[in-house]
C-alpha cells in the first residue's frame, strides 16, 4: 500500500539525479494525496535522456465514458500485474518512476490509525515503480494518470502494514524505463521489497491524514506512547 507521498527536493537535484534533461518546475509538498499530481519520470522519446511530466495519481480506467469521482487505482498489486486488464498494457508500454523524499503509510490500531513516515536513510529521493496512461474522454479532455506498484512488505513495514510500494535502485531504473529491450527480461523479477536497511521509518503526527495538512511538521518525528497518546518532540 502507498497512500501519501512527499516530494520536496529541489528540482535541479532531481535532474542530476534522475538524468533529466531538463530541470522541472515542480511545487514541493509534503502531503501528495491520491488524486493530486505527482512527478513521474519518463523516458525522452526525442533523446537518450528523461523528462518530468505530471500525472493524476489514480489510474483513470480506457473504458471509462469520463472522469468519475469516487475510488481510483493508485496502486496496483506487482503480482498480478500482468494478468489484471486494467494493467496489462501499462506495464508493457508505460513504465514509469515516481520520485519520492518518502512516503506515509498507517498502522491500525485498537484507537484508531496511526500514521508513519518512510524514507531513504542516505536522504536521497526514492523511485517508485509505477505505470500511466493517457486517456482522452469526449469533449477533448484528457487526462494523464498513474498508479505506484506494490509488493509484499520487508522487515521494517511489517508492523505497520503488510504491503508497501516498490522501490526500485538506481542501477534497475533503465531496465524499467527502457520499453525497447528484450521482451524475455525478467521485469516483475524488479518488482521485490527493497532491503530494510536501505529505509528509515517514524510515527508522525495524524494530522497528515487531512490532504490540506501539507507543511514540513507532516514528517516531523514524535512519542509514540503505548497508549497510543502522541506527543510532539520537544
Amino acid at each position: 500500500m502507498c497512500g501519501r507521498i512527499v516530494l520536496t527536493t529541489a528540482p535541479h537535484l532531481l535532474a542530476e539525479r534522475f538524468f533529466l534533461d531538463q530541470v522541472p518546475d515542480l511545487v514541493p509538498s509534503f502531503n501528495i494525496p491520491p488524486g493530486g499530481d505527482v512527478a513521474a519520470v519518463l523516458p525522452n522519446p526525442n533523446s537518450e535522456g528523461r523528462l518530468i511530466h505530471l500525472l493524476k495519481w489514480g489510474l483513470d480506467l480506457p473504458w471509462m465514458q469520463g472522469p468519475q469521482p469516487g475510488p481510483k487505482l493508485i496502486n496496483a498489486r506487482s503480482e498480478t500485474v500482468t494478468e489484471k486488464p486494467a494493467f496489462r498494457e501499462a506495464f508493457l508500454h508505460r513504465r514509469c518512476l515516481v520520485p519520492a523524499d518518502g512516503f506515509y503509510e498507517w498502522q491500525k490500531r485498537a484507537g484508531g490509525t496511526q500514521p508513519y513516515y518512510f524514507s531513504a536513510k542516505d536522504r536521497q529521493p526514492l523511485a517508485l515503480a509505477a505505470l500511466w496512461a493517457s486517456h482522452e474522454y469526449p469533449g477533448g479532455r484528457r487526462v494523464d494518470s498513474c498508479t505506484v506498484l506494490t509488493t509484499a512488505a520487508n522487515s521494517l513495514m511489517r508492523p505497520v502494514h503488510h504491503r508497501m510500494p516498490v522501490i526500485l535502485p538506481p542501477e534497475k531504473w533503465q531496465a524499467w524505463l527502457d520499453l525497447t529491450q528484450d521482451p524475455d527480461v525478467d521485469l516483475q523479477g524488479l518488482l521485490k521489497p527493497v532491503a530494510s536497511d536501505i529505509l528509515q521509518s517514524w510515527p508522525v503526527t495524524r494530522e497528515v491524514g487531512q490532504p490540506a495538512f501539507d507543511r514540513p511538521q507532516c514528517i516531523e518525528p514524535v512519542w509514540d506512547d503505548p497508549d497510543g497518546q502522541l506527543n510532539l518532540f520537544g
